[in-house]
């Protein structure tokens, strides 16, 4: 007893240190906004946040310590919790996962060079924003080509407000902090594009980062029970040879709930613009885990099934 009051004692300090570095950090944001100095102002707010989230994480320990149970509590639990949510995409994705993807999912999404990686994933959150809010990571078009994109394709004034953008902050610590802060808000929705412009300056070498995004990005999307699409890429030789793996293998594709593919169906006397996208799921963890691939083209913008008959077709892959 004395021991777990002096644990106690312990965690109600530590708790009390980093209130008071809040406060002082808020003190000092208050002066730098006096005197005008934004960039600080900046700084001294990010400093403050990471020190917030320090103290949540610092409140949720006690749970994560004692987190185990037994396989009949978890299942009176997840029996409790209902139908899992799923977010129908408005693509021919819901139509071979069930009605749409699950929450706690953790989607990658790689392919060849002008298949439409982008524009797919646009057209997914374009349609989600009909009925709620979604995050758009946007790394690789400046303000100018992403207001034309989303002028284009957001109708109503609802989208336009359910469409969040971050164009800056490409570090992933930021990026999972602007996750975590809004998931805390009700936002279930997100997407990266993409995954070569994360910066992890921690990890010096190419392969450690790719690895280190795919493993925080997952475990953040089973934690918070939301839906997070990174788009990512392939090598040119995995290209060439028809092997669908994401750009620095590793672990990535064991972190990865589903794994889709885009690739282009190359015909003869036809420009780039007309041909088919053949859309391979190699991995599938959710529903009843089957694997498919879609033939699709773009009907006005719309990305759509080719087949009349929308029988899921089971493919085998060979690594």
């Amino acid at each position: 007893m004395e021991k777990e009051n002096k644990m106690e004692n312990t965690q109600i300090d530590i708790f009390d240190e980093l209130e008071k570095q809040i406060k002082s950090i808020a003190l000092k944001i208050d002066s730098a906004k006096r005197i005008g100095n934004s960039a600080e102002v900046l700084d001294l707010k990010k400093d403050m946040y990471a020190k917030k989230i320090e103290q949540i994480d610092f409140l949720n320990e006690d749970i994560r310590i004692s987190s185990t149970q037994t396989a009949e509590e978890l299942m009176i639990d997840v029996a409790n919790r209902g139908p899992v949510t799923k977010y129908a995409t408005g693509t021919p994705l819901d139509k071979y996962l069930q009605g749409g993807i699950e929450v706690g999912t953790f989607v990658q999404l790689a392919g060849e060079s002008f298949a439409g990686k982008t524009h797919f994933i646009m057209e997914i959150l374009t349609n989600v924003s009909t009925y709620s809010e979604v995050m758009f990571f946007n790394f690789e078009m400046g303000d100018i080509r992403i207001n034309e994109r989303l002028v284009r394709s957001l109708d109503t004034q609802t989208q336009r407000k359910n469409f969040l953008i971050n164009s800056r902050a490409r570090n992933l610590k930021d990026i999972i902090k602007e996750i975590t802060d809004k998931a805390s808000r009700g936002v279930k929705f997100f997407a990266i594009d993409s995954k070569i412009k994360i910066e992890v300056p921690e990890e010096s070498e190419d392969l450690k980062a790719y690895r280190k995004i795919s493993s925080e990005l997952s475990k953040l999307s089973q934690e918070k029970e939301i839906i997070i699409i990174l788009i990512n890429q392939m090598n040119e030789d995995d290209q060439k040879n028809n092997r669908l793996a994401f750009k620095g293998g590793g672990d990535q594709m064991y972190d990865t709930d589903i794994a889709l593919f885009y690739m282009l169906h190359k015909e003869n006397n036809k420009p780039q613009s007309e041909y088919k996208r053949i859309m391979y799921c190699r991995k599938n963890r959710t529903g009843n885990e089957t694997l498919f691939q879609i033939e699709t083209k773009l009907v006005n913008n719309k990305t759509i099934d080719t087949k009349d008959d929308y029988e899921v077709e089971v493919i085998e892959y060979q690594e």
